[in-house]
């Protein structure tokens, strides 16, 4: 197997790299990442890359493997490309889930707007609440899924009329993507292929939304899961900015080199829960209390009407001429 040494943007290498007309790959380095803690495959010389800050391996054959893992230091109040807020508030009636989704816009100088891909966020659900995302079919149980609310938006015989009229309420509703309880998580999985979506720009809003009915059956858990996880990734980009520099293979005849880019994100962020404790009259209690105050509104008044005529003195009788 030939002997294959990469050159990454090292911090330690700026303006010290000495490689092969051929070796070079046509790139813009923008940044230069200082590497930190690295760990390597067991292909991967250790004691030249601390030398010479060149990665140097003889690689596996026929076979996919992570040639190098490493930490580095991003700075502070870093923007993250996909910018997601959760809130659950729980009242002794219903639980409303909401989430929005804000993708803010990552620009390149090469690919221009670059969209999340593949994004997955998922909320755990109680396992007393799960039945509420079950469904049962002919051999098998599946799970509700959402359904797509669109502002703004008309189809069917409203469009052609001219009429619209408020939908009803469903268990889940998204206007973007797919949303549904998948059980390998114990979660509500939104799954969305592409944000920003083709012909939208950056900072569109994305909405999901669950109202989940409780009865006086069902229990409400004293702790819930305070964390929602977000997974996406991104083409063309990387998150710590790494740049490939050079590729030299020492053979007859080089092969063809091409790198493809693509960021993974997997970040989890803080549920915001809300409790009501106030519990809603009964329909039946505020009507009979309407009731009761009128009937004795309407007796104070006749026993004032009463009074009145009662405590008015006799006038005395005058002689008309």
């Amino acid at each position: 197997m030939p002997v294959i040494e990469v050159g990454i943007n090292d911090l330690r290498r700026q303006g010290k790299e000495v490689v092969g007309r051929h070796d070079i790959l046509p790139v813009v380095t923008e940044e230069w990442i200082r590497v930190e803690r690295q760990e390597f495959h067991s292909c991967v010389q250790d004691q030249y890359f601390e030398t010479e800050q060149i990665i140097r391996l003889i690689p596996p054959d026929a076979c996919q493997f992570e040639m190098m893992r490493f930490r580095i230091r991003p700075p502070k109040n870093r923007e993250l490309p996909l910018q997601v807020s959760a809130y659950m508030n729980i009242t002794p009636s219903k639980m409303e889930l909401k989430c929005d989704v804000l993708v803010p816009g990552c620009i390149s100088r090469k690919h221009g707007q670059i969209p999340c891909e593949d994004i997955a966020i998922r909320f755990h659900i109680p396992e007393c609440w799960v039945y509420f995302f079950r469904v049962e079919k002919h051999f098998r149980y599946g799970a509700v899924h959402s359904t797509n609310r669109r502002s703004g938006k008309l189809k069917g015989l409203d469009r052609i009329l001219g009429t619209a009229t408020n939908p009803e309420p469903q268990l889940i509703e998204v206007t973007a993507g797919l949303a549904k309880y998948e059980h390998a998580y114990h979660s509500i999985v939104w799954r969305i292929p592409k944000l920003p979506k083709d012909g939208q720009g950056a900072y569109t809003q994305q909405l999901m939304l669950v109202r989940l009915p409780l009865s006086s059956f069902d229990r409400i858990p004293e702790t819930f899961y305070d964390f929602v996880h977000v997974e996406f990734r991104m083409p063309s980009t990387t998150v710590s900015h790494t740049t490939l520099r050079s590729i030299s293979v020492n053979c007859e005849t080089p092969p063809e080199k091409f790198v493809r880019y693509v960021a993974k994100y997997d970040y989890k962020i803080n549920l915001n829960i809300t409790y009501d404790e106030s519990k809603p009259e009964p329909e039946y209690l505020q009507v009979t209390s309407l009731n009761n105050g009128s009937v004795k509104n309407s007796g104070h008044h006749d026993d004032e009407e009463h009074s009145s005529e009662e405590e008015r003195p006799d006038e005395p009788d005058q002689d008309v001429d």
